[in-house]
C-alpha cells in the first residue's frame, strides 16, 4: 500500500507540469509529430484517472475548410498505467527560449518529437548543422549555401568545438586538434542515405584540412597559398566523381563506390601525402541504368566536350548520349544546373594536377569511347541452338577493335563462343544470344573496373610520391561510403552496400553505447544509468556468418550448375525453417518472400529490404572468359596493356584480386587451378580491413540526413527525417550524452597534469606530507585509494557540482566539455603564477635600477651646479669676445670681397681680350691660306701644280671634316657627361656585378656591354680629335712655308701661266672627280655619324634601364662592402671605447635651463613595457637586416679604383646574397608612397634638363605654410657649381683617419675625450671632415641613436620639439652639408647606417615610448631632407649623383618609417585584440540589461552568466596611453589619426565577426550593452579630434542595432533592411538564423525567415558573411611631409660629440661671414634669426597640433 501511495504521488507530481496552456506533442501520420495546447485537464484522485484535452490549430496549408481549422486530441489513463509505463504522458514541448538551440542534448525536455521539432526549426532558419552530443547532424539543403567560404574556414581554425555555430569545419578542427594533442590518428565517418550530402561533406572536410592548418614552407606554395600535395588532394574530387559518381533517383551526384581518404601529416602536422582506398565500384551501372538515372558522369562529359580533333578518331562525330545503348537506358542524360562540358574541363584540369598528361588522357578517352561502342555491338541469333552471331560489317565492333587495337576475328569469336577445358582436350561450342550479351557486358565492366583501379593507383602514386608503403607520422581518415539503399528492385550491389552500413552501424553502436557502458562498469562508476540499445550483431552474422548469405552464395557460385533459384532455396532452408525463430539469432532477421521463390528479405537496422536473387550468382562470380582476357591483354595499345597488367601484378603481389574483383588472365589447363575469390569475399575482406582501421583510430561522426525525396530546396519531410534519425542512432546518442562521460584521463596522468589546481591549504598539506616522507614526487599518494582521493580533491577545487565528474578505479571521467574547462583553469593558474613571478622579478629590477639612478643623480647634481656656474661665466666671456671678433671679421670679409671682385674683373677682361685676339688671328690665317693656295695654283709647274692642287683639296676636305667633327664632338661631350659617372660606377662594380644573383645577370651583361661601347666611343673620339689637330697644325706650318715659296715663284708662275692653262683644264677635271669623291666621303661620314648617334641612343636607353636596376642594387652593394669590413674589430673597439664610468653613461638629454629649474626630469624607458603587456619578439628577417647594416655602418668602403678588392669581397659574402635579396625585396614592398614627392627615375633626367631647375621636378612639401630654407641653406655655405666644389683642396687637419684603424683599441676615443677641443678653422676643414673622417659617422650612430636613452613622459617637466627631435635635426644637418660638397658616397653611407641603426633600435618594439620617439624623429628627418631638396636648385651635372643619393635615402627613410609604423601597429593590435571581445562585447557596463548567455559553449564554461574581467574602461585606457605617448613625442597628427583608425577598424572587424558567428552574442540585451560601449568609444574619439575614424564602426553599429529591432512582422523586415543598409542580405539572414530569443520573444520562423531568405537569394552566392580582416602586409602608408622652417642645432651638453659640435659651430661662424659678404647689417641679421626661431620655438605640442589641423596637414 505504501508503494502504491508513492507511485501515485509520483504520478501527481508529473501531472502538475501539465498546466492549462502547456504544449505537448502528438503523433501524426503525415507530419510525424504535431504540437497541441492543453485546454482541459481533469484529475480524479479517487478513481485514479486523468483526462486531458489538447487542441491544435491547423496551418493554413493544412486546413480544408474555414470552419474546421482545429484538431482535438484526448488523453485518458489511469495512475497504474502511468506508473507501470503502459501509457506515457504526451511529450512536452520546450519553451520558446530553447527552440532552435544548436545542441540537441541541451533541450530541457529531451524526447523524440522535441529533437525532430528542433531540427525542423533550425532547418527553417537555414541552419543545416546541429550537434547531438558527439554527433553532428547535417541536413541536406539541396541548395547552394554560403557556409564554406575561406573566411568561414579561417573563423573555425583553432576554435574549440562548441565555441562557434555547429559546422563540419568544427568537427574537422576537433579531429585535427585531437591528432595534435593526443598523438592519435583520427577518422571522420560521414554516413547517411543516398542523397543526404555525404560526398559534398567529405569534399569540404578535405578542403578544410588542405587550407586551415597549412604550415608548409612558403617556397612550396603557389599563388593560391596551397602546397602541391594539397592541390592534388582537392583535385581527386572531380576525378573520382567523374569516374565513380552517377545520377540516381535520389541524388544527382551519388557515389557508386566507397572511399576512404587517408590524409597523412608529418611531425610538424602539415599535410605531406594522402592515400585513397576504394570499395565495391558499382560496375553493373555501366551496362544498365534504371529509368531517370544516368551512367557514370565521365561518359556524358566526353560526349559533350570531346575535342573536335578527337571526335573522328573516337567515332563520336555527330553523336550524343542518346546514340549509345550504355548511356540512353535511363532516358535522361541531362542534370539540371550541371554543364557536362564545363565538368569535362574541370576533370581534365584535375588530371593534369595529379600528373596524368594529355597523352594519357587521350588514351583514357579512347578506352571510354570503346566501352560506349561495346554497348552498341549488335548480337544476332534466331535461336539458342543456332548460336549468337556478330556481323562482319558491324561498325561498333570495328570501332572497338580499332580503338582497343585487338584482334577483331578473335574478339568476335569469343563473344559468341565458349571453350570448355577438360583433362585431355579443349571443346569450343556456341552460346546463345542472351549469354553473348552477358559476355559483351562483362567485357565492358571488366575494362572499366580495371581503368577505375588504374586511376586510383595513379592518384595514390601522385599523392604519396611513390612512398605509399611508408607509415605516416599521423593521419586523419575521411570515410565517404555509400549510404543505406532501399529501392523497388534491389540486387547484389544494394546487398553489399547495406552490409557495409550494418558494419558501420555496429561500430557506431560499440563506440557510442556498448564501449561507453562497459567502460563505466569496469570503472565502477556510480552516477549513471544503463541505456539499452539495439545490437545488430545477429544481422551481421546472418550476412557474414559461417553459413551466412555470403558463405552460401560463394558455395553456389563455385558449382557448375549453381543458380540463383538454388541459392534462394538454401537461404530459406537455412534461416526460415521454423515460423518463429529464436530471438537475437540470425534467423530472426531473415524473412522468406510471400510470393515467388527468387527473392528474400533481410531486416536491416534501418529498414526491411527485399532482394531479388536474379543475377546474384553471376555478379558474385564476376568472371570474364579467359579467352576474352587474353585477347585484351594481347592488345597493341600499350596503355590498355598497362592498365590490365598493373591490376594483375597488384593482385599477384597481394595474394588477392584488386577491388574490381577481376580474375587474372591466362587459360587454365588444369581443373586444379587455384580458385579466384568471389566479389563478395573480396568485399568482405576489404570491409574487415576498413573496420580494423576505424577501430584503432579516434572516430568522429557526421550523420547526413536527407530531408525530402523530391530534392527540393529547404523542404522538410518530417516522417522521412524521423526514420533516418531512428536508424542512424542519433536519438540513442542524445539519451546517453546527458548521462555519460565522454572525456577521460588516467588518474596518475591527471594528477601529474592538474595538481596545480589544488587549493592552497590542500597544497600546503600535501607539501608538508612530502617533506615528512622525504619524497620528491609531485604527489604524496602511494596507493590507488590515495590517488583517487587526491584526484577528487583536485576536481572538487574546480567543480563545485559533483555531477560534473566521476572518479573511477583507474581513470577520471568528465561530462561533455568539462575537460576543456579544467584545462582552462590549469592555464589560468599557471599564467597567474608566472605573472606573480614576473612581477616580483621586475620589481626587484626596477628597485635596483632606481637606487642606482638616484645615487648617480645626486652625484651629477653636485657636479652640475659647479659646471653650470662656470659655463655661465664662460658664456659671458665668449659673448664679449665674439662681439670684438665680429667687428674684425666683418672688416676682413669686406676687404676680401673687394679684392676678389677686382681679381674677377681683371680675369674677365683678360679672357675677353684673348678671345678677340684669337678670333683676329684665325681670320688672318684663313686669308693667308687662301692667298697661298691661289698663288700656288698659278705658279707651280703642271705636274707639281696638279699634285699640289689635289693635295690642297684633300686638306680642305680634312679641314671641313675636322670642323664637323668638332661640332659632333661637342655634342658627344654633352651626351657623354650624363653617362660619365655611370661608366665609372659600372667599371668599379664590374667585379661585384659578376657575383650577384641570377636576377641581376642580365643587368651585369648589359652594364659590361655598355662600358665597352662607351670606352670604344671615347677612344674613337680622342683619336679623331688628335688626328685632326695634328693634321691642321702640320698643314698650317706647311702653308706658311709655301707662302714664301709661292711668292718667290709668283713671277715665274705668271710667265708659265699660259702654258699651263691646258694642264689647268685637266686639273679641273681631276678636281671635279675629287669633289665627287669628297661628296661620297661626306655621305659615308654622315651615315657613320647617324649610326654613331643611333648607337649612342641605344647606349643611353640601356643606361636608363641599368640605372633603374642599379639604383636598387646600390644600397645592397654598400651594405655588403660594410659587412666585409665588419671583422676589423668594430664590436670590440666599440665596447672598449664605450668603457666609461657609470656616471658618464647615465646622461640624459636635457638642456641647461632644465638643470637650473631643479632636478632631473627625464626617465629612461629602455626595456620598459608601458602597458603591462608582453612585447612581441623581433622578426628574424628584420634582425638580419639590422645586424647586417649595423655591423657595417661605420666601416670604410673600398676605394673606387679597386675592382679586385670588390670582387674578393663579393666572393666572401656570396653565401649571404639570397638572404639580402629577400631583405631588399621586403624593404621595397613596404616602401610607402608619398603624395607630395615625384621621384626622378634616373640621373639622366637631371643631366638633360639644361637650364630647367630641379625644383620644377618636385612638388612642394607641406604646401605654402612655413618659411623657406633660403637662409638656412645660405648659412650652410650655399650650393655652388662644380667649380666651387672642385677648387677646394683638403688641407688635412690631422683628425681624418680611417675608422677601422681607430677601432683597433680603446685609446682613440679616450684621446678624443681628453685631448684638445675639435675645431674646424676653414671650409676646407669642414669638407675634409665630412669626406674622410669616419668618426663623425660613429658619433652620429653611437651618441644620437645607439646609446640614446628614450625619455619617458614626466608630468613634472615640459618639453619642446627641439628637446625631443634633435637627433633628426643633427643628422639632417650632416646630410645637407655632405650634399653641399657633393659627397654622394658619404650621403649613402651616413643614411644607410642611420637607417640600419634605427631599425635595430626599433626592431623588437619593446616599448610604445621607443616606437613613438623614433617614429616622430624619422618623420622629422624625412621632412628635413625633402624640404632641402625642394629648395635646392642647381643645373650642374656634378650634383646628379648626390641627388640620386638623396633620393635613395628618402626612399629608404620612407621604408623605415613604414616599417616602424606597421610594426608598431601589429604589436598594438596583437595586444589590443585581447581586449576587444571581453571589453567591447562581453563587458556589461550598462546597468539593468545583463545578458544571460545560454549558448552551448558558455554552458560548458559555467552554469551562470560570466562577468568579464576586462571592461570598456580598459579599452579607453589603452587608447589614452597610446594617444598621450604620441602627443608627448610630437608624432605627426596625420600618423596619430591613422593609428587610431587602425585600432578602431580592428574593433569593428573582430567584434562583428565574433558576434555574427556566436549565438550567445546574438540577443537584444547583448546589443544594448555593445551599443553603449561603442558610444563610449565614439565620445572618446570626438574629444580627441578623431571622430572621422569612427566610420570603421558603422557596420558594427548597424549589427547591434539589428539585434534590438523588432523581428516579428514583414514590416519589421522592411525597417531592418532600411536601417541596416551597410549590411548585405546574407549577413542579415545569418544573424537572424542564429538569433537567441529571450523568454518573451518568439522564434524567428515562418513568414519572417522566408521573406529574409527571399531577399538574400539573388546575391547570396556573392555576398560575404564575415568582414575581411585588416591585412597590414597589403597596405601602404600615405603621408605628406611637413615643411621644416629651420634646422635646430641644439645639442645636449652632456653628449660627447666633438665633431658634430665643431660642425655646428663652424656653420655659425660661416653664416656670419656670408651675411657680412652679402652686406646685411648686424641688427637686421639678428632680427631675422630671432624671427626664424620665434616662429618655431614657442609652439607647445598642443598649439602646434591645432595649427596643423587648421592648415590641413
Amino acid at each position: 500500500m505504501a508503494g502504491a501511495t508513492t507511485s501515485d504521488s509520483t504520478v501527481l507530481t508529473e501531472l502538475k507540469i501539465y498546466a492549462k496552456g502547456t504544449k505537448a506533442f502528438f503523433s501524426d501520420d503525415e507530419l510525424a509529430w504535431v504540437q497541441a495546447t492543453l485546454t482541459e485537464k481533469t484529475v480524479d484522485e479517487a478513481a485514479k484517472k486523468v483526462h486531458m484535452t489538447f487542441e491544435r490549430k491547423a496551418a493554413s496549408s493544412e486546413s480544408t475548410s474555414g470552419d474546421n481549422d482545429t484538431q482535438e486530441y484526448r488523453f485518458e489513463a489511469t495512475f497504474d498505467d502511468l506508473a507501470t509505463k503502459k501509457k506515457v504522458l504526451p511529450p512536452l514541448c520546450n519553451p520558446p527560449l530553447l527552440e532552435g538551440i544548436d545542441d540537441l542534448t541541451s533541450l530541457s525536455h529531451l524526447n523524440e518529437p522535441a529533437v525532430l521539432h528542433n531540427l525542423q526549426v533550425r532547418y527553417g532558419m537555414h541552419n543545416i548543422y546541429t550537434y547531438s552530443g558527439i554527433v553532428l547532424v547535417a541536413l541536406n539543403p539541396f541548395d547552394r549555401v554560403a557556409l564554406y567560404s575561406q573566411d568561414t574556414l579561417e573563423a573555425y581554425a583553432g576554435r574549440m568545438r562548441g565555441e562557434l555555430e555547429p559546422h563540419l569545419f568544427a568537427i574537422s578542427e576537433d579531429a585535427f586538434q585531437g591528432m595534435v594533442r593526443d598523438k592519435k590518428n583520427q577518422t571522420i565517418i560521414v554516413s547517411g542515405e543516398s542523397g543526404a550530402g555525404k560526398t559534398m561533406s567529405a569534399k569540404y572536410i578535405m578542403r578544410y584540412f588542405a587550407a586551415a592548418h597549412d604550415d608548409s614552407a612558403p617556397a612550396a606554395k603557389d599563388d593560391s597559398g596551397m602546397s602541391h600535395v594539397e592541390e592534388q588532394i582537392l583535385a581527386t574530387n572531380p576525378v573520382l566523381e567523374a569516374f565513380g559518381n552517377a545520377k540516381t533517383t535520389r541524388n544527382d551526384n551519388s557515389s557508386r563506390f566507397g572511399k576512404f581518404l587517408e590524409i597523412r601529416f608529418n611531425e610538424r602536422h602539415a599535410i605531406e601525402a594522402a592515400f585513397i582506398r576504394t570499395y565495391l565500384l558499382e560496375r553493373s551501372r555501366l551496362v544498365y541504368q534504371p529509368p531517370t538515372e544516368r551512367n557514370y558522369h565521365v561518359f556524358y562529359q566526353l560526349l559533350a566536350a570531346a575535342p573536335d580533333a578527337d571526335r573522328e578518331r573516337l567515332g563520336l562525330t555527330g553523336r550524343s548520349w542518346e546514340s549509345f545503348h550504355y548511356t540512353s537506358q535511363g532516358g535522361n542524360g541531362i542534370i539540371a544546373g550541371v554543364d557536362d562540358a564545363v565538368e569535362f574541363a574541370n576533370t581534365a584540369a584535375a588530371l593534369d594536377v595529379i600528373g596524368v598528361d594529355r597523352q594519357r588522357q587521350a588514351h583514357i578517352h579512347s578506352l571510354l569511347a570503346a566501352l560506349l561502342h561495346v554497348g552498341n555491338i549488335e548480337i544476332g541469333g534466331a535461336s539458342e541452338r543456332s548460336g549468337a552471331t556478330i556481323g562482319e560489317s558491324d561498325d561498333a565492333c570495328a570501332r572497338v577493335v580499332e580503338l582497343l587495337q585487338i584482334d577483331g576475328a578473335l574478339f568476335r569469336k569469343w563473344l559468341t563462343k565458349k571453350q570448355i577445358v577438360t583433362r585431355s582436350e579443349k571443346i569450343v561450342s556456341a552460346i546463345g544470344r542472351a549469354q553473348a550479351l552477358v559476355v559483351r557486358d562483362s567485357v565492358a565492366k571488366f575494362v572499366y573496373a580495371h581503368l577505375f583501379d588504374w586511376i586510383v593507383r595513379t592518384l595514390n602514386e601522385a599523392l604519396t610520391g611513390g612512398n605509399g608503403g611508408t607509415p605516416p607520422a599521423s593521419f586523419i581518415g575521411v570515410l565517404d561510403i555509400y549510404g543505406f539503399e532501399h529501392f523497388e528492385h534491389n540486387s547484389f550491389e544494394q546487398f553489399c552496400i547495406n552490409y557495409a552500413n550494418e558494419k558501420l552501424q555496429q561500430n557506431f553502436n560499440r563506440h557510442v553505447f556498448k564501449l561507453e557502458q562497459e567502460e563505466y562498469q569496469r570503472e565502477q562508476l556510480q552516477n549513471w544509468t544503463f541505456v539499452d540499445f539495439q545490437d545488430n550483431q545477429p544481422c551481421i552474422d546472418l550476412i557474414e556468418g559461417r553459413l551466412g548469405v555470403l558463405a552460401l552464395l560463394d558455395e553456389e557460385s563455385r558449382l557448375q550448375q549453381g543458380s540463383d533459384a538454388t541459392f534462394t532455396e538454401k537461404l530459406i532452408k537455412q534461416f526460415a525453417a521454423t515460423p518463429r525463430p529464436a530471438p537475437k539469432t540470425p534467423a530472426e532477421f531473415f524473412r522468406r518472400p510471400r510470393f515467388g521463390a527468387d527473392s528474400f528479405t533481410i531486416r536491416h537496422y534501418a529498414h526491411d529490404v527485399s532482394y531479388e536473387a536474379v543475377g546474384f550468382i553471376e555478379k558474385n562470380k564476376d568472371t570474364v572468359p579467359d579467352e576474352i582476357q587474353n585477347v585484351l591483354r594481347a592488345s597493341g595499345d600499350a596503355f590498355l596493356a598497362d592498365v590490365l597488367s598493373a591490376a594483375s601484378t597488384e593482385s599477384a603481389s597481394s595474394g588477392q584480386p584488386s577491388s574490381s574483383g577481376a580474375a587474372a588472365g591466362g587459360s587454365r589447363l588444369s581443373v586444379r587451378a587455384p580458385r579466384k575469390p568471389t566479389l563478395g569475399t573480396v568485399f568482405k575482406h576489404s570491409l574487415a580491413s576498413l573496420m580494423e582501421t576505424i577501430e584503432v583510430t579516434e572516430s568522429h561522426y557526421i550523420r547526413c540526413i536527407k530531408p525530402n525525396d523530391a530534392k527540393a530546396a529547404w523542404r522538410f519531410d518530417a516522417p522521412m527525417v524521423l526514420s533516418q534519425l531512428r536508424a542512424c542512432g542519433v536519438l540513442e546518442t542524445i539519451r546517453i550524452s546527458c548521462a555519460g562521460y565522454p572525456s577521460r584521463l588516467p588518474i596518475p596522468e591527471f594528477i601529474h597534469r592538474y595538481r596545480v589546481l589544488l587549493s592552497p591549504s590542500a597544497a600546503r598539506a600535501l607539501l608538508g606530507k612530502n617533506n615528512l616522507q622525504g619524497s620528491s614526487s609531485a604527489s604524496a599518494a602511494s596507493t590507488p585509494d590515495e590517488y583517487r582521493r587526491l584526484a577528487t580533491d583536485i576536481l572538487q577545487a574546480v567543480f563545485p557540482e559533483p555531477d560534473r565528474f566521476q572518479v573511477g578505479l583507474t581513470k577520471v571521467f568528465f561530462r561533455s566539455g568539462m575537460l576543456a574547462v579544467i584545462e582552462k583553469h590549469r592555464v589560468e593558474r599557471l599564467n597567474a603564477a608566472a605573472t606573480a613571478i614576473q612581477s616580483l622579478a621586475r620589481m626587484h629590477q626596477a628597485r635596483t635600477r632606481f637606487q642606482r639612478q638616484r645615487k648617480a643623480a645626486l652625484a651629477l647634481q653636485t657636479a652640475a651646479r659647479g659646471v653650470l656656474a662656470r659655463r655661465e661665466l664662460r658664456r659671458l666671456r665668449d659673448t664679449r669676445a665674439a662681439i670684438s671678433v665680429q667687428a674684425l671679421v666683418r672688416a676682413y670679409l669686406a676687404r676680401r670681397y673687394l679684392s676678389e671682385t677686382r681679381t674677377a674683373l681683371t680675369r674677365l677682361q683678360a679672357l675677353v681680350r684673348g678671345s678677340q685676339a684669337r678670333h683676329r688671328f684665325k681670320t688672318l690665317r684663313n686669308q693667308s691660306a687662301a692667298i697661298a693656295i691661289q698663288r700656288r695654283v698659278r705658279g707651280f709647274l703642271a705636274r707639281k701644280r696638279y699634285n699640289r692642287t689635289v693635295f690642297l683639296v684633300v686638306r680642305m676636305q680634312a679641314y671641313r671634316r675636322a670642323h664637323n667633327a668638332r661640332v659632333q664632338l661637342g655634342k658627344f661631350r654633352e651626351e657623354k657627361r650624363s653617362a660619365a659617372h655611370f661608366k665609372e660606377v659600372t667599371y668599379k662594380l664590374e667585379g661585384k656585378l659578376m657575383e650577384l644573383t641570377r636576377q641581376l645577370d642580365e643587368s651585369q651583361s648589359r652594364a659590361a656591354q655598355l662600358a665597352e661601347k662607351l670606352r670604344l666611343a671615347d677612344k674613337e673620339a680622342r683619336e679623331l680629335r688628335a688626328t685632326q689637330t695634328a693634321t691642321i697644325e702640320k698643314d698650317t706650318a706647311e702653308l706658311r712655308d709655301r707662302v714664301d715659296v709661292l711668292q718667290r715663284a709668283k713671277a715665274d708662275a705668271d710667265a708659265q701661266c699660259a702654258g699651263l692653262r691646258e694642264e689647268l683644264a685637266r686639273a679641273r677635271e681631276d678636281l671635279e672627280a675629287a669633289r665627287q669623291q669628297a661628296t661620297a666621303d661626306k655621305d659615308a661620314m654622315d651615315k657613320q655619324r647617324t649610326e654613331l648617334e643611333q648607337r649612342l641612343a641605344d647606349l643611353q636607353r640601356e643606361l636608363d634601364e641599368s640605372r633603374a636596376q642599379l639604383a636598387d642594387v646600390r644600397a645592397q652593394h654598400q651594405q655588403q662592402m660594410l659587412i666585409q669590413q665588419q671583422g676589423n674589430g668594430y664590436h670590440g673597439g666599440l665596447a672598449s671605447a664605450s668603457g666609461a664610468t657609470p656616471a658618464e653613461k647615465a646622461s640624459s638629454i636635457k638642456r641647461s635651463e632644465t638643470h637650473i629649474a631643479g632636478g632631473s626630469r627625464w626617465r629612461a624607458a629602455g626595456g620598459y613595457a608601458a602597458t603591462g603587456y608582453d612585447m612581441a619578439d623581433s622578426s628574424p628577417m628584420a634582425a638580419g637586416i639590422t645586424a647586417a647594416l649595423n655591423a657595417g655602418a661605420v666601416s670604410s668602403a673600398p676605394p673606387p679604383s679597386a675592382p679586385a678588392a670588390v670582387t674578393t669581397m663579393a666572393g666572401a659574402i656570396s653565401a649571404q646574397q639570397q638572404q639580402q635579396q629577400q631583405q631588399q625585396q621586403q624593404l621595397h614592398q613596404r616602401r610607402p608612397h608619398s603624395s607630395d614627392y615625384a621621384r626622378t627615375t634616373s640621373a639622366s633626367a637631371v643631366a638633360s634638363s639644361g637650364t630647367t631647375s630641379v625644383a620644377n621636378k618636385r612638388s612642394t612639401i607641406g604646401g605654402d605654410e612655413g618659411r623657406t630654407l633660403a637662409k638656412m641653406l645660405g648659412a650652410l655655405g650655399g650650393f655652388g657649381g662644380s667649380g666651387g666644389a672642385s677648387n677646394m683642396s683638403p688641407t688635412g687637419n690631422g683628425n681624418a683617419r680611417q675608422f677601422h684603424q681607430s677601432l683597433g683599441g680603446s685609446t682613440i676615443l679616450e684621446e678624443e675625450e681628453t685631448g684638445p677641443v675639435f675645431e674646424l678653422r676653414s671650409e676646407d676643414d669642414v669638407r675634409e671632415m665630412l669626406e674622410h673622417d669616419d668618426l663623425l659617422i660613429a658619433e652620429v650612430l653611437n651618441e644620437l641613436i645607439g646609446d640614446l636613452q628614450v625619455p619617458m613622459p614626466n608630468v613634472d617637466a615640459e618639453y619642446s620639439p627641439p628637446d625631443l627631435l634633435f637627433p633628426a635635426h643633427l643628422i639632417g644637418l650632416c646630410v645637407i652639408k655632405m650634399f653641399q660638397y657633393n659627397l654622394a658616397r658619404r650621403i649613402d653611407r651616413l643614411l644607410m647606417s642611420t637607417i640600419a641603426r634605427i631599425q635595430k633600435k626599433t626592431a623588437a618594439f619593446e616599448s610604445d615610448y621607443t616606437s613613438a620617439f623614433w617614429l616622430s624623429n624619422v618623420f622629422e628627418l624625412l621632412s628635413i631632407i625633402k624640404t632641402s631638396m625642394t629648395e635646392h636648385q642647381s643645373s650642374a651635372h656634378e650634383y646628379a649623383e648626390s641627388e640620386r643619393a638623396m633620393n635613395d635615402g628618402m626612399q629608404y627613410l620612407e621604408s623605415l618609417l613604414s616599417d616602424i609604423y606597421f610594426g608598431w601597429i601589429k604589436d598594438l593590435q596583437k595586444r589590443f585584440v585581447k581586449l576587444i571581445i571581453p571589453g567591447v562585447v562581453e563587458s556589461e557596463a550598462l546597468p539593468g540589461f545583463t545578458a544571460s548567455d545560454s549558448g552551448f559553449f558558455n554552458r560548458l564554461m559555467g552554469t551562470g552568466p560570466r562577468e568579464s574581467s576586462v571592461k570598456i574602461e580598459n579599452v579607453l585606457s589603452f587608447f589614452n596611453h597610446i594617444w598621450r605617448s604620441m602627443e608627448f613625442y610630437y608624432v605627426d597628427p596625420a600618423i596619430m589619426r591613422q593609428i587610431m583608425s587602425e585600432l578602431l577598424c580592428n574593433i569593428g572587424v573582430t567584434a562583428f565577426n565574433n558576434i555574427i558567428m556566436r549565438r550567445n552574442f546574438c540577443s537584444w540585451k547583448r546589443g544594448m550593452q555593445v551599443q553603449y560601449n561603442l558610444t563610449r568609444i565614439e565620445e572618446w574619439c570626438k574629444t580627441h579630434s578623431v571622430a572621422d575614424a569612427t566610420r570603421n564602426l558603422d557596420r558594427l553599429l548597424q549589427l547591434v542595432k539589428l539585434l534590438q529591432l523588432q523581428k516579428s512582422t514583414e514590416q519589421d523586415i522592411d525597417i531592418m533592411f532600411e536601417v541596416c543598409d551597410l549590411l548585405n542580405p546574407a549577413q542579415i539572414k545569418k544573424l537572424l538564423s542564429i538569433y537567441a530569443v529571450s523568454d518573451y520573444e518568439n522564434p524567428i520562423i515562418g513568414l519572417v525567415m522566408n521573406e529574409v531568405t527571399r531577399r538574400a537569394a539573388p546575391t547570396e552566392k556573392t555576398d560575404k558573411i564575415l568582414l575581411d580582416t585588416n591585412d597590414l602586409n597589403d597596405q601602404v602608408l600615405y603621408l605628406t611631409a611637413r615643411k621644416v622652417p629651420a634646422i635646430e642645432t641644439y645639442i645636449p651638453p652632456e653628449f660627447r660629440m666633438p665633431r658634430v659640435r665643431a660642425l655646428v659651430d663652424s656653420q655659425t661662424d660661416m653664416s656670419y661671414d656670408d651675411m657680412d659678404d652679402m652686406g646685411i647689417p648686424e641688427e637686421e641679421e639678428d632680427d631675422e634669426l630671432l624671427e626664424d626661431y620665434d616662429e618655431y620655438a614657442p609652439y607647445t605640442r598642443q598649439q602646434q597640433m591645432s595649427v596643423d589641423m587648421q592648415r590641413g596637414v
